[in-house]
């Protein structure tokens, strides 16, 4: 197990140095106890927001997979799977990667989501290839992922 979350760690470690695109730090809301990060007033009020619940083995960047892969069947958007690893990667990156306890609400502004899908759409070849390496070591099932049992 501490060696799976040693390799999560290298990767997204490693997906940050190649990734193109700065972050801003507007628009997630993770809570975490009585610590609370909230949006930026210069968001829409009537933003949708994608709620979870997070259950054992749960992470941020799990949710965060699964915003973007609502948001782009919701939208109608493809979005590759380098895409996905993207967009995942740089929503956990905002958000500050936090840590979850079990039954933590999460809620990720839509948003924000298309923000990334966005930049995930536009990805050069190269930045593909590269976001594309991570493929294989992640699980695109998210259907329980959030889900209160």
């Amino acid at each position: 197990m501490k060696l799976v979350i040693l390799k999560l760690t290298v990767l997204v470690v490693i997906a940050a140095l190649i990734s193109p695109v700065l972050i801003n730090s507007q628009g997630v809301n993770a809570q975490n106890g009585d610590e609370e990060v909230t949006p930026s007033s210069s968001e829409q009020a009537t933003d949708v927001t994608y709620s979870y619940v997070a259950q054992p083995g749960d992470s941020y960047t799990k949710l965060a997979r699964k915003a973007v892969q609502t948001y782009g069947a919701k939208h109608n958007v493809n979005v590759s799977q380098a895409g996905i690893i993207f967009a995942e990667t740089n929503l956990a990156r905002q958000a500050g990667s936090p840590q979850l306890n079990i039954s933590q609400k999460v809620d990720i502004k839509e948003s924000v989501v298309k923000d990334w899908v966005d930049k995930a759409t536009r990805l050069s070849d190269a930045q593909k290839a590269a976001w594309g390496h991570y493929i294989q070591f992640v699980n695109f099932d998210t259907s329980q992922v959030g889900e209160a049992k």
